[in-house]
C-alpha cells in the first residue's frame, strides 16, 4: 500500500515537471487523452467519470494558470499594446493632415469657384480636420 501511494506521488510530481516544460497546446492535448482514457473505461459509471472528469478539469485549469504565469508576461504585453495603439493615431493623423493637404490644393484648383467660395470651402474643411484631430489626440492622450 506504502508502495502505491509513493509512487503516486512520483508519477504525480514527474507529470507536473514534464507539463512545465510544455508549451499550452501540448498541456492541453495531454489532458485531452485523459479525457477520452475516463471516457472508454467501461468500468467507470456515469458519475465516476463526471466526477474524475471535474478533477482532471480543475487540475487543467490549475495547470494553464500557472502556465500563463510563467511564460507569459501581461504588463509587457500591455506596454507593447499601448505603444501599438498611439504608434497607429499617429498614422491616422499623418493620413489626415496629408487629405487635409490634398482637399486644400483641390479647393484652391478649382476653377469654377470664386474666392469668397473657396475661403468658405477652406474654413469647413480646416474646422473639420481640426476637430477630427483634436479626437485623434485625445485619443492618443487617453491610451493608459
Amino acid at each position: 500500500m506504502k508502495k502505491l501511494i509513493i509512487r503516486s506521488f512520483v508519477l504525480i510530481v514527474v507529470s507536473t515537471n514534464a507539463f512545465a516544460q510544455k508549451n499550452q497546446r501540448e498541456i492541453n492535448r495531454e489532458y485531452g487523452r485523459k479525457y477520452e482514457e475516463i471516457n472508454s473505461d467501461s468500468s467507470l459509471t456515469p458519475y465516476e467519470k463526471s466526477e474524475k472528469k471535474r478533477e482532471l478539469a480543475i487540475k487543467q485549469k490549475q495547470d494553464n494558470i500557472e502556465y500563463n504565469k510563467e511564460n507569459y508576461h501581461t504588463h509587457h504585453h500591455n506596454i507593447d499594446y499601448k505603444d501599438e495603439r498611439k504608434k497607429d493615431i499617429e498614422r491616422k493623423i499623418d493620413l489626415l493632415e496629408d487629405r487635409y493637404k490634398r482637399d486644400k490644393e483641390r479647393i484652391d484648383n478649382n476653377d469654377k469657384l470664386n474666392k469668397r467660395e473657396k475661403n468658405a470651402q477652406k474654413k469647413i474643411l480646416e474646422k473639420d480636420y481640426k476637430s477630427k484631430k483634436d479626437l485623434l489626440k485625445r485619443e492618443k492622450e487617453n491610451i493608459k
